[in-house]
């Protein structure tokens, strides 16, 4: 993928972002960040297109799935990755089952990990706005 990949990354502690925007701080990544749910889609009206959010599945007023589930039906043509180090298996594979544009990542992962998942999140956004799907 030769553009720019915007990344909107919600998390609700700052060092979780921070780590994140160091492991994406190149110019193949264009990085927003929330700290809330309400900020970020806030940022996605406002920021089009993003093409990949990478938000933690445990936040304060929500969860991953859900918010992830909220874009699908605003902005179909966005990717998700959902990072945790706490969330129940079953819901993740249930979320990565209705949708596919919903990836997971556990915590810790290595940069490589994170940087690859956005790449391929993109991509499949990419391949599913191609294929006309809404």
């Amino acid at each position: 993928m030769a553009e720019t990949i915007r990344v909107l990354c919600v998390d609700d502690e700052k060092n979780i972002l921070n780590v994140i925007r160091r492991q994406l701080d190149d110019d193949h990544f264009e990085l927003y960040q929330a700290l809330t749910v309400e900020e970020a889609l806030k940022i996605l009206h406002t920021s089009q297109p993003i093409q990949v959010v990478l938000t933690d599945y445990r936040m304060p007023g929500s969860n991953g799935i859900d918010f992830l589930q909220t874009i699908a039906l605003k902005w179909p043509r966005t990717a998700g990755i959902i990072i945790s180090g706490c969330a129940d298996t079953q819901t993740v594979e249930q979320a990565l089952s209705l949708n596919p544009l919903i990836r997971f990542i556990a915590k810790p992962w290595s940069m490589e990990e994170l940087r690859q998942a956005v790449v391929d999140a993109a991509t499949a956004a990419l391949m599913h706005s191609e294929k006309g799907t809404p």
